[in-house]
């Protein structure tokens, strides 16, 4: 799960319109297409082949991941909407699987080496829609799993073997007549090596926003946002001014900074800066003439933290920290399911114990350079 709600941005950005020179998307939802039985006991071969059939046309999205009958077209939605949409989606990831494999490399000051396998799952619905009341919920759950003889050299326990982030949350939005838009974004699960282990490992997170529209398309955006498990873990503004004044270009000034800008026809351009260590750009190759497929390269700065069980001081949180180079390309699949594979450079890598970044030199573990790999199975908005 990305390392902070503050991701929500650029989630929201993806959301709020399609890119330039391209309509909506044709396909909608519609009727709730009525279920089988688990297990058809006269005819067990039924069982498979049935809920293949009520999948749907395949321009259709994928049944399971809207069960409930057709959901908000975000595209169609204030920014207020939009955002709440976006936070929820941006702290568990897009709906999907995704698989990412950093083969081992030399630990610095430490006879071994650390490689790990990093997957998750992710998946959004939403469950109300009245008038001006719309509310979603979304699951995550994210494991890396270690293979390495490290230690933590301060504290002398031993690497985690395997971390887990499973939450599960709810955002609502209500858009008054004013045009005023109020939301809220709750989050709760447990972040650990033994996740819902005991009390302290449990997390919590909640943000509440309202957004002020201006003039065409801009909105002010204003609240506040605490995650226990983010880069700074301390409440934090949301201060940001949200102007689009064309198809091509749409950013939030303030904090945090999005910018999504569509240059020469074909390009598009994704940064994101998120006080105070979450930076990404994105460059995506995004013609017609591709049939279907989006090279792109991109640049991470990415972290995460935990809270391990035993630790001998329950607001120490253990940090991960790395940079990645990354060249793939994403393929539009049938269902509006989009297959992305790529592989690029990690660096910059290394783990830690502490409260916050000032003790970054704490159980410090320095992780060598090299390749990594990825797959990821997502739905389309």
């Amino acid at each position: 799960m990305p390392s902070s709600p503050w991701r929500a941005l650029l989630i929201a950005a993806l959301l709020s319109a399609p890119a330039a020179g391209q309509g909506p998307p044709s396909a909608v939802l519609g009727e709730p297409v009525p279920q089988p039985p688990v297990l058809n006991i006269a005819d067990p071969l039924r069982t498979i082949t049935d809920p293949l059939r009520t999948l749907g046309p395949p321009d259709q999205p994928f049944r399971p991941f809207a069960p409930l009958g057709p959901p908000p077209a975000p595209a169609a939605e204030g920014i207020g909407t939009r955002f709440g949409i976006g936070m929820l989606v941006g702290r568990y990831g897009i709906p999907g699987y995704g698989l990412m494999w950093m083969p081992a490399q030399p630990v610095a000051g430490q006879a071994t080496d650390l490689g790990l396998l990093r997957q998750d799952l992710s998946i959004f619905a939403p469950i109300y829609r009245e008038g001006p009341d719309t509310a979603a919920v979304g699951l995550g759950i994210r494991n890396t799993l270690f293979s390495t003889d490290a230690i933590l050299p301060d504290s002398h326990r031993p690497f985690p073997s395997t971390l887990w982030d499973i939450e599960a949350g709810v955002a609502y939005t209500h858009q008054w007549e004013n045009g005023w838009t109020t939301g809220a974004v709750v989050s709760a699960g447990s972040a650990s090596d033994k996740p819902f282990g005991d009390s302290n490992v449990l997390v919590a997170s909640l943000a509440l926003y309202t957004t002020i529209p201006t003039v065409d398309r801009d909105a002010w955006i204003l609240g506040a946002s605490y995650s226990p498990t983010s880069d700074f873990p301390y409440p934090l503004p949301i201060v940001a001014y949200f102007w689009q004044p064309t198809d091509n270009l749409q950013m939030s000034i303030g904090l945090p900074f999005f910018v999504k800008w569509r240059f020469l026809d074909d390009f598009v351009f994704d940064g994101l800066w998120v006080p105070i260590r979450t930076v990404s750009a994105k460059v995506t190759w995004d013609s017609p003439e591709l049939g279907g497929g989006r090279p792109y390269v991109a640049f991470n700065w990415a972290n995460e933290s935990y809270f391990l069980a035993n630790r001998a001081d329950d607001e120490d949180r253990f940090y991960s920290y790395e940079m990645r180079l990354t060249g793939g390309v994403m393929l539009d699949l049938p269902y509006r399911l989009r297959l992305d594979v790529s592989t690029g450079y990690v660096f910059d890598r290394f783990y830690f114990q502490g409260k916050q970044w000032g003790d970054r030199t704490r159980d410090r573990v320095d992780v060598g350079s090299g390749p990594f790999f990825a797959i990821q199975l997502r739905l389309q908005f």
